[in-house]
């Protein structure tokens, strides 16, 4: 089984950890493994005058963030149009406005002439989106801009991002486990403001840990979800997947409240011990996953070099390879014959396909370039071996022909 979406990140170390933490509930909760992950994300991907916030998952480290900013009712946030619930639903929960930028098709970010249009003397916060992990086209203009206007910058970063970048402003990370990094659940906010620092402090301090069944499904995940994807070949994998999903032993990603278009505060926890272990075991390995990512990306370019169908952006280390097909339906079935599943990020401008538009206030055409990529959007697999690298592209070659 070869999947974009369903356990990306999961080896076998990593289900042999959080399968050992299942037998030590006194790990669970309380530890001083969360405060050796902030020390290494700080070195790893910014520096010690940076404070770290790890909440249970981003759109709750999201919430708190725009909470933490005391902003007035109303306020408009600026969005792209090519984004997920997970970012527009903490807005909509602090009574702010998001108002919907339009992207251009380079970077699948935000276009900088459609923001010059969007910006008011309401704008108060910009979230920047490094969609599949790469930089934003006009970054460097947009930051400059929104500085200009006194507008507050949030880096979303939850795809990822070129460590080479001097990252400033408010940022966004992810760990749930369709990203880069991956504890099943979990975000934190990055940010040098002291004043922010201290709100968000004290924004944490009524949090409370999940309950012990909650704990139970998270730590399953990873071992449940690895023997699937091993096994997933020979049937075997099928049958525990049907098994696992009738029984709910796997937790969703976005649950049914969040489809509906609600915020879900009882995602509002602390951040615990044993997630922050399976996540300091991610970040050891974190190099080695990019450098799969890279040599993944690299065969699909040189593959799409000598067809017709070439992707919009050639990049390394992508969180997922975006290419733009006309017939998206026909090549996913395709694919999913031969236990390849391919991703579709994102099939609507604020995904997931099941999500009312109206309720996150987006208008049908205001994003015209967002909407017409939505239609033809597929994402290939990067966190894979070589050798199922070349397995996706001889697939591809093969649909190609038909």
């Amino acid at each position: 089984m070869i999947s974009t979406e369903f356990a990306v990140n999961e080896e076998k170390d990593d289900a042999y950890l959080s399968l050992k933490l299942l037998f030590q509930p006194w790990r669970w909760k309380k530890g001083r493994n969360l405060n050796k992950a902030k020390n290494y994300i700080r070195s790893k991907f910014f520096d010690d005058s940076f404070q770290v916030f790890f909440f249970l998952t981003g759109r709750s480290a999201l919430f708190h963030l725009f909470k933490s900013l005391k902003l007035e009712r109303e306020s408009e946030i600026l969005i792209q149009g090519f984004t997920c619930e997970a970012v527009i639903l903490p807005i909509l929960a602090n009574d702010l406005k998001p108002v919907y930028v339009d992207i251009e098709k380079k970077t699948f970010s935000m276009d900088l002439i459609e923001l010059k249009k969007k910006i008011t003397n309401n704008t108060k916060v910009l979230v920047l989106q490094h969609t599949f992990g790469i930089t934003p086209l006009y970054r460097n203009e947009i930051i400059k801009l929104a500085r200009k206007k006194g507008i507050t910058v949030i880096e979303d970063l939850a795809h990822g991002f070129n460590r080479s970048l001097k990252i400033e402003d408010i940022s966004l990370l992810s760990f749930g486990r369709s990203k880069a990094l991956s504890s099943v659940f979990g975000g934190a906010i990055v940010t040098k403001n002291k004043l922010l620092s201290k709100n968000l402090e004290q924004s944490q301090e009524t949090f409370s840990f999940p309950d012990n069944g909650f704990m139970i499904k998270l730590l399953i995940y990873k071992p449940l979800s690895w023997l699937i994807k091993v096994t997933y070949d020979f049937y075997i994998g099928k049958f525990i997947h049907f098994l696992a999903r009738k029984t709910n032993l796997l937790v969703p990603e976005i649950t049914t409240k969040e489809k509906a278009g609600n915020y879900e505060p009882m995602l509002d926890k602390a951040y615990p011990n044993a997630l922050s272990i399976l996540l300091n075991n991610q970040l050891k390995k974190f190099d080695q996953m990019q450098e799969k990512r890279a040599t993944s990306s690299t065969i699909y370019n040189s593959f799409f070099n000598t067809i017709s169908h070439k992707p919009l952006v050639i990049g390394h280390f992508l969180l997922r390879y975006p290419l733009l097909v006309e017939n998206r339906g026909f090549i996913i079935k395709k694919f999913a014959q031969k236990n390849i599943f391919l991703g579709k990020w994102y099939d609507q401008p604020v995904a997931p396909k099941e999500l009312d538009l109206k309720r996150v206030g987006y208008t049908q055409g205001s994003c015209p370039i967002a909407e017409n990529i939505c239609q033809k959007i597929i994402n290939l697999p990067t966190n894979i071996s070589e050798k199922e690298a070349k397995r996706v592209v001889n697939t591809l070659n093969d649909v190609i022909k038909l």
